[in-house]
């Protein structure tokens, strides 16, 4: 994802797979299932620096820290779409664009989306 590095995406798509908050133990388990496991150490880093830029929440528990995303994968990702249309020149052109290139499942999200906030007002 935009914005992260590759250890930071890696952990911030374990904890959005998680129903519950996780301690540093928890992620570095489940890494352990990827690639290369990152020391302990290094998760917590990753973490710390994860809830400093505001993606995690963290609530203490007894003496360690349990951390979980401060918002979805889906509002994550449409605010680094929110920052590309707001840099760009032609917001219109881009989103066009866009849509032309989406797939048909897309396409009928993105009409069922409208159609549904159309009718709430």
């Amino acid at each position: 994802m935009k914005g992260l590095g590759a250890l930071e995406s890696r952990v911030m798509a374990v904890l959005w797979d998680s129903s519950e908050a996780l301690s540093v133990h928890d992620v570095v388990d489940r890494l352990s299932d990827d690639q290369r496991v990152p020391a302990y150490t290094t998760v917590l880093t990753v973490l710390t620096h994860l809830w400093e830029k505001q993606w995690l929440l963290r609530e203490k528990i007894g003496r360690s820290y349990r951390y979980r995303p401060s918002r979805t994968r889906a509002e994550a990702t449409t605010d680094l779409l929110r920052e590309i249309l707001d840099a760009s020149p032609d917001a219109p052109a881009v989103l066009l664009h866009l849509a032309r290139t989406a797939s048909a499942r897309e396409v009928e999200a993105l009409r069922r989306g409208l159609s549904d906030d159309e009718h709430r007002r």
